[in-house]
């Protein structure tokens, strides 16, 4: 790889995020094991930043290995034919976003609610050489706001949970006992810090996965399926 120049929209994400406050540096042999599974640029970060924090916990940018088995969980086996996926990033909330090799962002699990979320992805960007500006792209779009959890008087709760409970650990996040697909009490009394592996593994025994995409969103949207909530579109990207 060349030198590291920082790129306009990842300097624009910084603008947002500002510089990481906890930083892993990455070891080669995970930056090889990558090469040509993941787009250059990302690598390119991994060097420069290492795995890291931002913002206290609010969002991270991950080893894609440590997740491995939650992904498959929550994925589950059908859609791990269609691609290899990577959780790359990830919010202090356990929102992970999923890159896969041919389609870039193609999924965003909302692990609180119990949704998988179907990105529209970037395969035809991808298939024309394209992953890098995808990828750039993905880190531009990224918002504060939507790493957040909202209340049920729609107030934000990562601050109130970083003073209550400290800042995130890289293997901790702030979930809610019971779960928001369970009680949908968004509280900050039932908002607990725990570890995020342990929490995706077991969360899936308890709550029912709902893959959504944009076709499921306009149904939910218009009552075709009145049992359904319909999800905060703010909170999925």
């Amino acid at each position: 790889m060349s030198e590291f120049i920082i790129d306009e929209d990842f300097d624009f994400f910084l603008a947002n995020f500002g510089l990481p406050d906890w930083q892993q540096p990455v070891e080669q042999d995970t930056i090889n094991f990558f090469n040509n599974k993941l787009p250059d640029r990302l690598l390119f970060y991994w060097q420069k930043f290492g795995f890291c924090r931002f913002k206290q916990g609010l969002f991270w940018i991950v080893n894609p290995a440590d997740y491995e088995d939650g992904l498959a969980i929550w994925l589950g086996e059908d859609v791990l034919k269609q691609d290899n996926y990577y959780i790359i990033a990830r919010s202090g909330f356990g929102k992970l976003y999923v890159w896969g090799e041919k389609t870039g962002h193609a999924y965003t699990i909302t692990p609180t609610r119990g949704w998988v979320y179907h990105e529209e992805g970037d395969t035809k960007d991808i298939a024309n050489g394209h992953a890098n500006r995808n990828l750039q792209f993905f880190f531009s779009l990224r918002k504060i706001k939507t790493n957040d959890q909202y209340d049920n008087n729609s107030k934000s709760l990562f601050d109130r949970c970083v003073k209550k409970f400290g800042a995130l650990d890289y293997d901790e996040m702030f979930g809610f006992v019971p779960a928001l697909a369970i009680s949908d009490n968004a509280s900050i009394k039932n908002v607990d810090k725990m570890n995020i592996f342990v929490h995706l593994s077991l969360l899936p025994d308890l709550i029912e996965i709902q893959h959504i995409d944009f076709k499921k969103l306009g149904q939910m949207a218009f009552g075709v399926d009145e049992d359904t909530n319909l999800p905060d579109l703010n909170n999925l990207t």
